[in-house]
């Protein structure tokens, strides 16, 4: 009866230590505390946020969290701040982008628009406005041309959390792409149209509207953007002039291209260009 019974105790000890062990491996993995691993310091060298790189980490400096605020506002503005978050005040942007679809990595893709660097070349003078202007009122007419919004107001932490992260990227120097050259022949939509078939459908899409992440209202973008339709960027966007979709598009487009061994020709890159920009997108209202 006592062998019975201490064979009983040790069945279930057993048993419970299984269990135990079946809810730890279960457990979802916090995240790390090990604050070791944390930047102190703005990287002196180029940083890589992209898929493959070292990685965007929140800094173990006393505005960390607002740098990572600002890199999440970059990396997906619209869950943030987009036209579908559950807060209605907090639907700045006009369309459901994130400001990495053109600055891509979240800026640090040298030849995608970078973001590394810049805030050493503000104040300048703006060829649109024909006036100096700030880094913030760069920013905000980021907001409402390429993100079909509103302004951020000047004292907002969303102001306030964009120049804290360009600040922490802002040492390395910064890398301007120099517009495409002409091609040999005037851009061309028609010819565009048969180029966006070939290189530009299995991401975009046929009618040019994306994929999304989820359902319409989910407040989780994109995973490939619409380059135009009303879910896009304006017609006051630099994206909807040639010197600047040209050269990002032969650079950067099929999205992974070596921008040294482009897909597309110049000539290519000129005429879906033409086609993108032909095609109805938002009118930019500047009263926003």
């Amino acid at each position: 009866m006592n062998s019975a019974r201490s064979l009983f105790v040790l069945v279930f000890l057993a048993f419970c230590g299984i269990v135990a062990a079946a809810g730890i491996a279960l457990r979802p993995t916090p995240p790390s505390a090990n604050l070791s691993s944390a930047p102190r310091t703005p990287p002196t060298n180029w940083p890589d946020y992209s898929a493959g790189g070292t990685g965007f980490v929140t800094p173990d400096m006393p505005d960390g969290a607002l740098i990572a605020y600002g890199y999440r506002l970059i990396a997906e503005t619209y869950a943030v701040i987009g036209p579908e978050v559950a807060n209605p005040a907090m639907r700045f942007a006009g369309n459901n982008l994130a400001c990495r679809n053109c600055h891509l990595d979240v800026g640090t893709n040298r030849a995608g628009l970078p973001l590394v660097g810049i805030v050493r070349t503000y104040p300048k003078f703006s060829e649109r406005d024909q006036r100096v202007i700030s880094l913030a009122e760069r920013i905000d007419e980021c907001m409402r041309r390429s993100m079909n919004g509103r302004g951020l107001p000047d004292n907002s932490r969303e102001i306030a959390g964009y120049l804290a992260y360009l600040r922490y990227i802002g040492e390395p120097a910064a890398v301007h792409a120099e517009p495409a050259p002409a091609a040999a022949l005037p851009p061309d939509a028609a010819r565009g149209a048969e180029v966006y078939a070939a290189s530009c459908t299995a991401c975009h899409g046929v009618d040019g509207l994306g994929k999304r992440n989820g359902p319409v209202g989910d407040a989780r973008g994109y995973e490939f953007p619409p380059l135009w339709g009303p879910d896009s960027f304006n017609d006051g966007a630099g994206m909807d002039r040639y010197p600047r979709i040209v050269g990002f598009v032969q650079r950067n487009m099929p999205r992974g291209v070596d921008p040294h061994h482009p897909v597309l020709t110049l000539q290519q890159a000129w005429d879906v260009s033409a086609y993108v920009i032909s095609k109805p997108r938002p009118q930019f209202d500047a009263r926003r």
